[in-house]
């Protein structure tokens, strides 16, 4: 048996959307300045813990170009039985987003 018959490899990735029109594309949102006294926020999840180092480097080096990271944690895991109320989810990412000027949420890093 060959190991593609005993192993199925899941890839986290989702498909792209198809663009609503040709000249729809996904990209780089560009802040055309410095990065000084802006408010970014990094939104990451327990469950992917490389975040862990992750996040450490971004927050130092957004702070090294003067700008104020702001982290939200999201549930531990999707698997476990202690979930959160999704309202309260929804009123923690309200609450962030208000105070962000842009952000990483997610594996975009």
């Amino acid at each position: 048996m060959s190991v593609a018959e005993k192993w199925t490899i899941l890839s986290p990735v989702a498909h792209a959307p198809q663009p609503l029109a040709e000249d729809v594309k996904a990209g780089p949102f560009p802040l055309d300045r410095s990065l000084e006294g802006v408010h970014v926020g990094l939104r990451v999840d327990y469950a992917w813990i490389c975040f862990v180092t992750l996040i450490d480097e971004w927050e130092t080096l957004l702070r090294n170009e003067g700008a104020i990271p702001h982290t939200l944690w999201m549930e531990r895991n999707r698997n476990t039985v202690e979930k959160r109320d999704p309202e309260e989810v929804r009123a923690d990412i309200e609450e962030w987003s208000r105070l962000i000027d842009c952000g990483l949420a997610g594996l975009g890093n």
